[in-house]
């Protein structure tokens, strides 16, 4: 799983849900551009289940989620 691609799959996920991050900016905080937190946790689990790997939700959500952040997450968990 190569990082371009990992963001390609998060961005479009993101989208599915009616969110595009302005400019694509990998560090904009998700909740502060619009995603409600509900529609955030469909999409880690959407991921999740893409990536096939287990996300520690609740440390996601200790820190403003941004799609760098998703990314260095997915990439370091692997798959499952």
């Amino acid at each position: 799983m190569t990082v371009p691609h990992v963001r390609a799959v998060i961005l479009d996920e993101l989208e599915s849900h009616g969110h595009r991050p302005a400019g694509q900016d990998p560090d904009l905080d998700l909740i502060g551009a619009g995603v409600n937190s509900v529609t955030l946790v469909q999409i880690l689990s959407a991921l999740e289940d893409a990536f096939d790997v287990d996300l520690d939700i609740s440390a996601l959500f200790a820190r403003p989620v941004t799609v760098a952040r998703l990314e260095a997450a997915i990439t370091a968990a692997g798959p499952a």
